[in-house]
């Protein structure tokens, strides 16, 4: 299925946004269940945004 807009934004920008948005969102809930859900998954985001980092890092070097 092609494509009907490019994005506009990298996709490592996109989850470092979705990062901060969650974060924002947790710091208004009370603790318990949902909350730390919510830590959970902005971690879960910060570490993929840094993974795709690293992969798209022009000095990632191929196995010999």
């Amino acid at each position: 299925m092609p494509r009907t807009q490019p994005d506009q934004h990298p996709f490592d920008q996109r989850l470092a946004q979705e990062a901060l948005r969650i974060q924002e969102q947790v710091k208004s809930l009370p603790h318990g269940n949902e909350r730390e859900l919510l830590v959970r998954k902005a971690r879960q985001v910060e570490t993929a945004s840094h993974i795709s980092e690293w992969i798209s890092s022009p000095g990632l070097q191929p196995p010999r």
